[in-house]
């Protein structure tokens, strides 16, 4: 069995979108360590989000505003979270984005472990 984190990135003219599937096993490993990427941020920022996720991290926002003018912080955090997805053994699928509406032409997606 498989969970998928799943995200979703659009303007006016593109949509994308991007899924991690994460086997079952590997759930429960993955949560924590991202879980500790969030409280690694809490001590060393003050930073109090409920998650990690993207966006907010990206503009400081629910609970990651004590870091809004430091940049090198929300890299740092971002490159933590990236570096714990890679030492799990998940499988990446990256599929560009196309017009809105349309889905991938064939060889316009990538699937690789």
């Amino acid at each position: 069995m498989l969970l998928a984190y799943v995200d979703e990135s659009y303007t006016r003219d593109r949509y994308s979108m991007v899924a991690l599937p994460v086997s079952y096993v590997q759930v429960i490993s993955l949560t924590r360590a991202l879980d500790e990427v969030v409280a690694g941020a809490g001590q060393a920022y003050g930073v109090v989000p409920e998650e990690l996720h993207g966006t907010d991290l990206l503009h400081s926002d629910r609970g990651w505003e004590p870091i809004v003018k430091m940049p090198r912080a929300t890299i740092g955090v971002y490159r933590a979270g990236f570096l714990v997805i890679a030492d799990h053994e998940v499988l990446r699928a990256r599929f560009r984005g196309g017009p809105r509406g349309t889905m991938p032409r064939e060889g316009e997606h990538r699937l690789g472990g």
